[in-house]
């Protein structure tokens, strides 16, 4: 009997853990809207010729630049990513803002390719 009572014991501990850790608010407004439209993205974009490899780093540099787009931070973005951000205008910077947001908002594919107009 005494050892059915620590898992039910550790359970009871770590369930708040859980909840807490999957709670929505634990997770920035900015990072559900680039997660939005990066899914978006890894829908409606061609990968054809792109390795798997390839294809998530194209979808991981995209959720980077969306970030930075709206934080200003730029910590998550790898060298080729940086380097991208850096050589981009404050014009493109806010228009990558725009169409992020255009694209966490659609739901199909068409209204996706509508956010590039």
């Amino acid at each position: 009997m005494r050892r059915l009572r620590r898992p039910r014991r550790l359970l009871a501990l770590l369930a708040p853990l859980a909840v807490a850790a999957c709670k929505p608010g634990g997770v920035a407004e900015t990072d559900q809207l680039c997660a939005r439209a990066a899914a978006m993205y890894e829908k409606c974009e061609s990968h054809e010729g792109m390795t798997a490899q390839q294809w998530e780093l194209g979808i991981d540099r995209w959720r980077g630049l969306c970030r930075a787009a709206f934080t200003g931070e730029t910590r998550q973005l790898l060298p080729d990513g940086l380097a991208l951000w850096n050589q981009m205008s404050d014009d493109v910077k806010r228009g990558l803002r725009e169409q992020a947001s255009c694209a966490a908002d659609a739901k199909t594919c068409p209204a996706y390719a509508a956010c590039e107009k």
